[in-house]
């Protein structure tokens, strides 16, 4: 019996799935308000493009630990309770930033965004944990294209809206909404949130714990072991490139297209949108793709493996020459596509996990896989307020960052192709844990009349 046989309600399925969407949506607009707010706060606390990158970065600060932890956690706590706790911390976090702020002002925002960044961490694993127990491996590089959609979908929805809250009432009004956002979505998951069969699924999963003889029993496999697979490196190096990008469009592009390119504050709220909806194209189209090419036989080295190396090397590219060209509208073009295609890389990269793990292991390897890549947003956003505060002008900052960002893309997609194998990478886990459990087992007794 195969996953794909068991007894699952659809129709509940892509209730939950919907609702883990909007989880996503607000994730999303949770990081990306302080970009759209990032000239007001800078002008009314008096920062430093350093300081700001600082500031943004500070989101990832605990990001990466609370990521493994939750994806753990995952693995033995129902995921419905773990994403309650999640969304009301989302809208704790954004009360400090209502008070006063005063000459400690940088610090305040640090430590709310901190303290967001923490309570975000484990978002993704574990909306994916929690919406793959819903469905079967083959649907499941659509259902996270479709979470990952969240991202997107946040801002492309959020941004024209907070800045027109920005604009009319101050930055702090735009913290006030996502606040009230989060604690709605709340008490709707209250109300229809569930975990899926995922006794029943795992149980099922033609993974690493199947017995290779009659009476022995898998070994479990430990985690480091799946995590020195050349299918999760090379899949978290893209990961890792994709979410440097991410970085950096959340944290400064709405200041890239104000101080370099322009353009006032109600203009940039939809230009924001612009990278958010192509990423929300290429996310399902990639899914789609992913997911018909599977179903035809097509091995995931291809499907998954091959589409994030093409992606990347892609985007890498579309970033270069966005810096050469001197039209506007063409360099605007360019410039969303490189940013907003190359996070396809994370949701593949979470189906790639997924692939790979055994049950009760998945959780944990789905963690760490975001620890991983989410280390980008700690570094591209600070690094890239050196840069601009070290650049005779806006503009050269921009381009250097540009450029550092489209170099790791292209290397990334490299590695990718190179890597990304996951089907040799299973069999190889397999015999590994086949081959442990033998030796674990004990030697069969002779009867009495068997001498």
């Amino acid at each position: 019996m195969t996953t794909s046989a068991l007894p699952v309600d659809r129709k509940r399925a892509w209730l939950i799935t919907g609702l883990l969407l909007a989880f996503m949506l607000i994730n999303f607009a949770d990081k990306a308000v302080l970009g759209l707010a990032a000239g007001p706060i800078m002008e009314h606390i008096g920062l430093s493009s350093s300081q700001y990158g600082l500031i943004a970065s500070g989101f990832f600060l605990l990001f990466s630990i609370s990521a493994i932890v939750g994806g753990i956690i995952s693995d033995r706590v129902p995921t419905k309770w773990m994403l309650v706790v999640m969304a009301v911390l989302w809208s704790v976090a954004q009360l400090p930033l209502l008070a006063p702020l005063g000459a400690f002002g940088f610090w305040v925002v640090l430590g709310s965004r901190v303290l967001l960044g923490a309570a975000e961490g484990p978002a993704y694993p574990v909306a994916n944990r929690a919406a793959h127990t819903w469905f079967p491996d083959r649907d499941r590089d659509l259902v996270s294209g479709i979470l990952t959609i969240g991202a997107p979908l946040g801002v492309v929805l959020a941004a024209p809206g907070l800045t027109w809250v920005i604009s009319t009432f101050g930055w702090r009004a735009a913290f006030v909404v996502m606040a009230v956002v989060g604690l709605i979505w709340v008490a709707v998951w209250l109300r229809f949130g569930a975990d899926g069969p995922a006794p029943q699924l795992e149980a099922t999963k033609e993974k690493l714990v199947e017995p290779v003889t009659g009476t022995a029993t898998a070994a479990p496999v430990p985690y480091w072991r799946i995590l020195a697979t050349r299918t999760w490196i090379g899949s978290v190096l893209a990961g890792f490139a994709g979410y440097w990008a991410l970085a950096v469009m959340i944290a400064w592009i709405p200041i890239y297209f104000a101080k370099v390119l322009g353009f006032s504050g109600a203009v940039i709220g939809w230009l924001v949108a612009i990278p958010w909806g192509l990423m929300a194209l290429s996310m399902i189209i990639q899914g789609t793709l992913s997911r018909s090419l599977m179903n035809r036989g097509v091995s995931s080295r291809i499907t998954r493996g091959a589409v994030t190396s093409i992606a990347l090397l892609l985007c890498g590219a579309c970033i270069f020459t966005s810096l050469a060209v001197e039209t506007v509208w063409l360099k605007i073009a360019l410039l969303c596509l490189g940013l907003g295609m190359s996070a396809v890389a994370v949701p593949i990269g979470q189906a790639l996990c997924s692939e790979l793990s055994p049950p009760g292991r998945n959780g944990g390897v789905l963690g760490a896989y975001a620890a991983v890549y989410s280390l980008s947003g700690i570094i591209a956003p600070a690094l890239t307020g050196r840069l601009l505060d070290g650049a005779a002008d806006p503009a050269e900052g921009f381009n250097l960052a540009f450029v550092l960002c489209a170099v790791i893309l292209l290397a990334a997609g490299v590695i990718a192709g190179l890597l990304i194998h996951p089907q040799s990478d299973h069999t190889r886990l397999a015999k590994r844990a086949a081959k442990h459990s033998l030796q674990r087992s004990p030697a069969p007794t002779l009867a009495v009349g068997d001498r």
